[in-house]
């Protein structure tokens, strides 16, 4: 009998142990956000970071989904563009025709991070090979973006899309 009793003791207690261990949904969820808002933080003050387009909006049109691997990536001090331009140019180098002007590997000029009410802001300016590119990075704390590029020989431009940790290896 004493036997009986202390294995009941003992299953009692390990289910409640095991019960308070379990997370609810709930807390599982909070504790996800958590972690992709302190990630979020540290790849912007890390300077290292890649977004991903999903759609651009060029100046007085309508959006377009992007359907090709469209983005940017920062590391550190430079810049890698490899997006897609729509809108008009106020002066053309006609030796690149085939490139977008969006698409350079450069240093970056300056990097500028502001703590918003919503996340951050991130300045980045680019010397291109004709241009200077500002790049203003609008960043929730979950990752969602929009990068608003503009330059003075070409009408601004507007990609909406989220931001990445980069994938260990690049």
């Amino acid at each position: 009998m004493k036997n009986l009793a202390l294995i009941f003791v003992l299953i009692l207690s390990v289910s409640i142990l095991s019960a308070q261990e379990k997370k609810s949904k709930k807390q599982l969820k909070a504790e996800r956000k958590s972690q992709k808002i302190q990630l979020i933080k540290q790849i912007v003050d890390n300077k290292t970071f890649v977004f991903k387009a999903y759609s651009v909006i060029p100046k007085n049109e309508i959006s377009k989904t992007l359907i090709s691997d469209f983005g940017i990536e920062v590391r550190n001090d430079s810049i890698f563009s490899y997006l897609p331009y729509y809108g008009n140019t106020y002066s053309r180098d006609y030796s690149s025709f085939k490139d977008s002007p969006m698409g350079f590997a450069q240093l970056m000029e300056s990097y500028k991070k502001v703590k918003t009410k919503s996340g951050f802001e991130v300045n980045i300016k680019v010397k291109n090979l004709n241009d200077v590119v500002d790049l203003v990075f609008h960043i929730s704390k979950m990752g969602d973006a929009t990068v608003v590029a503009s330059s003075l020989s070409r009408q601004a431009i507007t990609y909406t899309g989220e931001i990445f940790a980069p994938k260990s290896g690049e």
